[in-house]
């Protein structure tokens, strides 16, 4: 029976799925598979079923499962937003519950940023500019932002006004003869440039992965940045939007990632891990600036949804957020991810198809170069379930690992020696 319509029409049936609990899966014709993607699309944070958050759940169906935003008050709903501004940048201090997916929170930001400038009376401000190779969600706004060969063909109906710039991405883009520092100048040269070139008075917003997620794969900045960006942003009234819908909430092993950075943002747009897959929910973060210029201008945030700030999504949220902002969940992140890509390094850095290992956390990617690399990424994929009963995203040009945080240092060794195994099986004899 196929009355759903999947992704990938063409494609074979995927299994059922019996249950979940921690980092596994249990597909209903039998079986175990471990998530070192944290849900595929990394939301899984906590694994599954998680005893503090599925209580949680209970207790709030218990009572209701939602009431509307705008009507009524919700106790959790603003104990999460204290929980998620205790960690946040400094001058950060209103949280807007956008939605439910980071694309629907993205499209909140850049609504957000048009509305103050219009209140403000700079309603020539209609232009967005983002970076070449990035990936900002699904909504027409926000894939207007993005850049993906697949999605190009939705280009006629874009949303206009819109702009990119070079991806910043030092192990590529870096010249021979150019310190970090001279490369982070010139990756905040490109972005004043382009602002001159539409000119000032009509850009309202710059938006960016604070660190390049699963598209290139996992590519921190260098040193100061953001810092450089920002200062252009400031210097032109162009609002700074961060998206880290992929890399925040914990899984660069700060609870946002802009942290490394030592940077304030205009807005920073979270996702995935918000709730952690256990219920949709997404949000922005910004100063209560935009909340007086609105209520001085137009009055209201013209932007809405019916399941905005959902009840049940902030219940199951404000549990995964006291388990993230706890000091020993960060600091098993950093040192999970510290000694994996340590082993990783050890095990396969002197190997031919070796390229590249960076990220943050428990964010991070193994790059290879190879002939036909998205061919090898698919095989080294399905050698790794066939063999290991392991899933993991691997394609294009990466393996991207992005385990819940409750991975163990057992699991992680477990994980690690199956990767370099079938890393070395798959390679072996590889034409491509």
């Amino acid at each position: 029976m196929k009355a759903a319509l999947g992704k990938f029409p063409n494609d074979p049936p995927r299994p059922y799925m019996e249950r979940a609990e921690g980092m596994y899966l249990f597909p209903e014709d039998g079986g175990k598979i471990m998530d070192m993607s944290g849900g595929w699309n990394s939301p899984s944070v906590l694994g599954y079923s998680h005893p503090e958050v599925l209580s949680a759940m209970r207790e709030q169906m218990d009572r209701f499962c939602h009431m509307d935003h705008d009507l009524w008050r919700h106790r959790q709903r603003d104990e999460l937003a204290e929980l998620l501004l205790s960690r946040a940048p400094k001058g950060l201090n209103r949280v807007y519950f956008a939605g439910n997916s980071g694309s629907e929170a993205v499209e909140a930001a850049m609504k957000l940023s048009y509305q103050v400038h219009w209140d403000e009376g700079k309603r020539g401000k209609t232009w967005y500019i983002s970076r070449e190779q990035s990936y900002h969600g699904a909504t027409l706004q926000a894939m207007s932002m993005s850049e993906r060969n697949i999605l190009e063909f939705y280009g006629p109906i874009f949303p206009p006004h819109r702009a990119r710039i070079p991806q910043h991405h030092p192990l590529y883009h870096r010249k021979d003869d150019e310190s970090l520092d001279d490369y982070a100048h010139r990756g905040a040269g490109d972005l004043e440039k382009k602002i001159l070139e539409i000119g000032p008075e009509k850009v309202c917003a710059f938006i960016g992965e604070t660190m390049l997620g699963g598209l290139v794969g996992d590519v921190p900045p260098a040193p100061n940045y953001w810092k450089y960006v920002k200062a252009v942003c400031d210097k032109y009234d162009v609002h700074l939007i961060l998206d880290e819908v992929y890399c925040g909430l914990g899984r660069s092993g700060k609870v946002y990632c802009c942290e490394w950075d030592d940077v304030t943002p205009d807005f920073v747009v979270v996702g995935k891990a918000l709730a952690a897959a256990y219920v949709p929910l997404s949000a922005v973060v910004l100063n209560d600036s935009v909340e007086k210029i609105i209520a001085k201008g137009q009055g209201r945030i013209q932007h809405g949804h019916t399941h905005q700030g959902h009840s049940l999504g902030v219940a199951a949220a404000l549990a995964v957020q006291r388990v993230v902002h706890r000091e020993e969940t960060l600091a098993h992140i950093n040192a999970m991810g510290d000694y994996m890509r340590t082993r990783l390094a050890g095990e396969l850095g002197e190997h031919p198809f070796y390229h590249d290992l960076r990220g943050r956390g428990l964010a991070f990617s193994l790059e290879y170069e190879c002939p036909q690399q998205h061919q090898f990424g698919l095989a080294f994929h399905r050698a790794l379930m066939e063999k290991h009963s392991i899933l993991i995203s691997a394609k294009w040009h990466r393996i991207c690992f992005t385990p819940a945080y409750v991975i163990t240092r057992e699991q992680a060794d477990q994980a690690i020696d199956a990767v370099v195994d079938t890393f070395k099986q798959v390679s072996e004899n590889w034409d491509g």
